[in-house]
């Protein structure tokens, strides 16, 4: 794989993709699952019979707007890897720098990743935890990548 520009001045021996990755953070048996317990949690709603004109009935609206709200976000959320920073969009922007990164390790239950969403947890220079999604896994195999290029860096230094 060529060295970047930006991945030549990393100071951990890293080489990023010379191309953006960029896929969907979650899967879509994952996305259905979140859409299928709202539309669930909608269906015993309206079978209850409430008035929805009453203040429980405003209150099972705003819970049903949020999990939808959710679901939303979960269904457009897209995690990017490139030369200089992973960045995920969800219900607000994550964006980390590759210059600033401390610490990377992939966490996922083998087995499981259709149902437990695999992460990505980064900490910065400052100290800032900020934890990524992400379902792919040729992604999920370049931040390991990455992971072990900060860890062995970690044990030179």
């Amino acid at each position: 794989m060529p060295v970047t520009e930006a991945s030549s001045t990393l100071p951990y021996p890293y080489q990023s993709p010379s191309q953006a990755m960029s896929e969907q953070a979650f899967g879509p048996l994952f996305k259905a699952l979140a859409w299928s317990m709202v539309l669930a949690l909608l269906v015993w709603y309206w079978r209850l019979g409430i008035d929805w004109q009453s203040r429980q009935g405003i209150l099972s609206a705003v819970v049903i707007s949020m999990m939808a709200f959710t679901a939303w976000h979960i269904q457009r959320s897209r995690i990017t890897l490139d030369t200089d920073a992973i960045e995920q969009t969800w219900m607000w922007r994550r964006r980390v720098t590759l210059k600033e990164l401390a610490f990377v390790k992939v966490m996922r239950v083998r087995g499981l990743e259709f149902l437990i969403a695999p992460r990505i947890y980064v900490r910065n220079l400052g100290g800032t935890f900020t934890f990524f999604y992400c379902h792919d896994r040729a992604m999920l195999d370049e931040f390991a990548r990455l992971a072990e290029a900060l860890k062995r860096h970690e044990q030179r230094v």
